[in-house]
């Protein structure tokens, strides 16, 4: 069997998407990715000056698309994408949602030119956005084998599988990832059993700047869960894409970033000095 490579948060950053697929180990891996295939910042932020990058929603979803019907590959819905989805079937409050967190900059992207629930949802559900709103809309928002598990965001503890809803599927955070969401301390117990593999929340929120994912073990006898956004298109100096290699079995492969369209190794400290611009 292949081994599974997953591929965390993109934010539309197709160059650094590209550089990470043309990766030898990815490249003969069947990919799973994590969700948020859209909207990011076109700004880099480092201590003493911002780099501009480019954000391609659509050549983005292209990309994905093409991977998923051509290569069998596996892409999750992301609670960004869900914006898209429920904007299509116009839904009001979801809309708002998408409008103030990275909408108002995308739709331009998009070839959308005015900003009201109708006008995007029109846009959305005819030539050429409708192909891209059909494949987000069927996209799954979980995948499994027997020892691995993945999802957008995380999974809500007191509910099983089965129990789990939508929102906390593609929404969760501190109360996935720690033994108290109120009081963060210690990381939460992995009670599902899996190597478990997330996004969703950028690594630098977490661990500040230079870090590319988190290994979450509540102690040395834990099942490893994986928080893989690299904080692609956040505004983060260091903000890339991550890829976590496993066998099928969850052992790990291979840790690959890449950031402003150059491959790093995903344990690998970033500094500003190492991907600033040099003038």
């Amino acid at each position: 069997m292949r081994n599974l490579t997953f591929i965390g948060d993109i934010h539309s950053a197709a160059a650094d998407l590209t550089a990470l697929l043309a990766d030898p180990v990815i490249a003969a891996s069947q990919i799973v990715f994590l969700g948020d295939y859209i909207d990011g910042l076109s700004e880099r932020k480092f201590t003493n000056h911002i780099e501009h990058c480019s954000v391609e929603p659509l050549r983005t979803l292209a990309i994905i698309r093409n991977r998923v019907m051509n290569h069998h590959d596996v892409a999750l819905l992301g609670n960004h994408d869900d914006f898209w989805v429920q904007t299509a079937m116009k839904n009001d409050h979801d809309f708002r949602m998408w409008a103030a967190n990275g909408g108002q900059a995308t739709w331009p992207e998009l070839g959308i030119e005015q900003s009201d629930l109708i006008s995007v949802a029109r846009a959305l559900n005819q030539p050429p956005l409708q192909e891209y709103t059909d494949f987000l809309s069927q996209l799954p928002l979980t995948w499994q084998n027997e020892t691995i598990f993945a999802v957008h965001a995380g999974l809500h503890w007191h509910d099983n599988l089965k129990q789990q809803s939508r929102d906390d599927l593609i929404w969760i955070r501190d109360d996935y990832y720690f033994a108290d969401g109120q009081r963060p301390s210690t990381w939460h117990t992995n009670d599902l059993g899996k190597v478990l593999v997330t996004g969703h929340t950028p690594v630098q929120t977490l661990v500040g700047c230079g870090y590319g994912y988190l290994e979450m073990k509540a102690s040395i006898h834990d099942v490893p869960r994986y928080l893989i956004d690299s904080g692609s298109r956040s505004g983060a100096y260091d903000g890339g894409i991550f890829a976590l290699t496993l066998t099928p079995t969850g052992t790990e492969v291979q840790l690959k970033r890449a950031i402003k369209e150059k491959l790093y190794d995903g344990n690998q400290f970033i500094t500003e000095a190492e991907v600033a611009d040099q003038y």
